[in-house]
């Protein structure tokens, strides 16, 4: 007897979630890691740079982060935040996601002459909020995101991420006792 074929099976029409990653993990250093000397924001000298524009720009890529990252937010949630300029298109994804809405923090407002709002779109006291960043070097930025978030009555107690190069973020989070989860870390991506 002959056994029906089903082309919608999980196998057929989907990769497995170990693949998908596999796949992500491949294009995302293709597509954004440099090799070079570089010296970045953070003060660290590095000897490889991995440029976020080169993937958060790339739909196929930002497409796949999203869904990703969605997968780490955590159902308490009620908004998610991004930094700007970087972390907005992956934010933006991840909203998309979720139905989740968004608002955007400018880390640097406070540095700028006449800087506008340091948070754009609406942000209700006692929301929980989760952070969403590309690449994590020290978490400095993240640091002060999480700050501008916290004074204006938000509840932050999750950050997910790209990218983690290990430069001590973690550590950091955890003292202020954020969960942070990274999709990637640079071990992860066989980088140093």
């Amino acid at each position: 007897m002959r056994r029906a074929l089903n082309l919608l099976a999980e196998g057929r029409v989907r990769l497995s979630a170990e693949v998908a990653r596999a796949e992500l993990q491949k294009d995302l250093m293709r597509s954004a890691y440099i090799k070079g000397d570089f010296l970045l924001a953070s003060g660290v000298r590095r000897d490889y740079y991995f440029d976020k524009y080169l993937f958060e720009t790339r739909p196929a890529i930002l497409r796949r982060l999203g869904r990703f990252l969605a997968e780490m937010v955590p159902r308490e949630t009620d908004r998610l935040a991004a930094p700007a300029l970087g972390a907005v298109a992956l934010g933006t994804a991840v909203s998309l996601e979720l139905g989740l809405p968004m608002v955007i923090v400018r880390p640097q407002a406070d540095l700028e002459p006449d800087s506008p709002r340091v948070i754009e779109g609406g942000l209700y006291p006692g929301e929980h909020v989760t952070l969403i960043e590309d690449v994590v070097v020290t978490g400095s930025r993240a640091s002060r995101v999480l700050a501008r978030l916290e004074a204006a009555g938000a509840q932050v107690g999750h950050l997910v991420a790209v990218l983690d190069c290990l430069e001590g973020a973690g550590e950091r989070f955890a003292a202020r006792s954020v969960e942070y989860r990274p999709l990637f870390t640079t071990a992860d991506l066989g980088i140093r």
